[in-house]
């Protein structure tokens, strides 16, 4: 009987080398791996949930900032618009909470504002957007006003 070593013997003959072989089974393995991930997943049902931004308030954040020289005045000029797109809003009875807070030591200024209803927070969203539009040092973002200026 004749010794063959045991990595030879495991192969096939058309298996010269270890690559030549695994390229053939890379197919294979990736088939294999979509089945068994489709099985996994057949046996959990999908449950539909609402959005987590629905439930929750909305809000934006507007950042006036500078550059070392103080707010510039535009940028003023924003953030004095956008606190009274706000106060407009409330005196129609919309129910808002607004925190202003300086954040450097320059005069930069953080305004949020969170709204119990989703149409007024829209409507806020789409009267501010052009007032910051293209102003310099003016950053509008919907955020929550939790949290804090990076």
């Amino acid at each position: 009987m004749p010794l063959v070593s045991v990595a030879r013997a495991e192969r096939p003959p058309d298996c010269r080398s270890s690559s030549t072989c695994a390229k053939r089974r890379r197919p294979i393995l990736a088939v294999l791996l979509l089945i068994a991930a489709a099985t996994a997943c057949a046996g959990s049902p999908v449950t539909e949930r609402p959005a987590a931004a629905s439930s929750e308030p909305q809000s934006f954040a507007l950042y006036a900032l500078s550059r070392g020289k103080g707010v510039p005045e535009g940028a003023r000029a924003v953030l004095a618009g956008a606190e009274k797109v706000i106060a407009d809003l409330q005196a129609r009875g919309a129910q808002i909470t607004v925190t202003k807070e300086r954040i450097g030591l320059e005069g930069e200024t953080r305004l949020c504002a969170t709204f119990a209803d989703k149409s007024v927070a829209e409507e806020a969203l789409e009267r501010v957007r052009p007032l910051a539009s293209g102003v310099d040092l003016v950053n509008l973002t919907q955020e929550p006003c939790g949290a804090k200026a990076q």
